[in-house]
């Protein structure tokens, strides 16, 4: 029996995804996640957005795209959302004492060469957490109520802490991949059909008796077809993860020879080989980081004259 795909999409996923996909595309050239957008709890910067204001950008953010550190330039373009909800966790408060939801995005990645070093970096766990890029138009102070004051984010006022709401989204820009978000539940979750959480159970089962030696090796029919299942997802992952560490050795190479040419090519592979996947993160992105600025670009309408008018405005969190 072949077993499912990690990271495969539903039926009515895929109906979803074609609608934005100018050909019709097969559940096996595609791969789904979940991301939790923003929620309604305070965040690092001491802004939350409303229950209402989450229940707006739903549908804002359908069809809007994933990228990498807020960098808007087609090269980041990493994944879209093809659906959106607010989900509600009754068994927690916000900080405001309401009932604890989030915005939940659906988003999927065409499966190629390119994007595999990005569905392993997800699959792992390596590139987990995400921040959005929207447009408000009301932002209040939540000890006074008022628009304009005196009261600072992050202060006390008779105990209570400053922070400021965030209300009536006008836009939806896009989500990205970031290393430390604005908020602090933001990021990629699990997500099983009714199914695979059943399935999902009796793997963590069969694990756990393989694991302590409980219960024997005897398995039913159903168990071992779970268990070759999960080898194989397993496998798959250890491909996918061979392949972006040397997606990112090549960058670091690349990237190394133009920021710090005097190291070498042979002398960059050797450096990388006992790095982890994070410092190799790392690493890459402060030589690609050194090579831009060695070899300055610039879009091509971009002009001194309008340099100064070039400043972005869009709210971020």
């Amino acid at each position: 029996m072949e077993t499912e795909r990690s990271g495969a999409p539903t039926k009515a996923q895929l109906e979803k995804i074609n609608a934005f996909a100018r050909r019709e595309m097969k559940a096996e050239e595609v791969y789904v996640f979940r991301a939790a957008l923003c929620d309604n709890e305070v965040d690092r910067d001491f802004e939350c957005f409303s229950r209402d204001a989450l229940e707006k950008l739903a549908p804002l953010f359908v069809g809007k795209t994933g990228i990498l550190d807020h960098e808007r330039t087609s090269r980041g373009q990493a994944a879209r959302v093809f659906a959106a909800r607010v989900e509600e966790d009754g068994t927690k408060t916000t900080a405001r004492g309401e009932p604890y939801a989030r915005l939940i995005a659906e988003c999927y990645v065409a499966r190629t060469a390119e994007t595999a070093p990005l569905i392993a970096s997800i699959e792992s766990g390596i590139r987990k957490e995400v921040s959005v890029g929207c447009a408000v138009a009301k932002r209040t102070c939540s000890v006074c109520g008022k628009a304009t004051c005196d009261h600072v984010r992050g202060r006390r006022y008779g105990g209570e802490l400053c922070f400021h709401i965030l209300d009536e989204p006008t836009d939806a820009y896009e989500f990205s991949f970031v290393a430390v978000p604005a908020q602090r539940a933001a990021g990629v979750v699990k997500g099983f059909s009714g199914a695979r959480k059943e399935e999902n159970g009796l793997q963590q089962d069969v694990m756990k008796r393989l694991e302590t030696g409980t219960g024997g090796l005897t398995l039913s029919e159903a168990e071992a077809r779970e268990l070759r299942g999960a080898v194989k997802r397993l496998r798959e992952r250890a491909e996918d993860g061979d392949r972006y560490r040397e997606a990112l050795a090549e960058r670091i190479r690349r990237a190394g020879a133009v920021a710090q040419p005097e190291l070498g090519r042979e002398l960059l592979s050797a450096i990388v080989k006992g790095l982890s996947v994070r410092e190799m993160e790392e690493l890459a992105e402060s030589f690609t980081k050194a090579a831009e600025r060695k070899i300055p670009v610039q879009p091509q309408l971009f002009t001194e004259k309008n340099a100064e008018t070039q400043a972005d405005p869009a709210f971020r969190i």
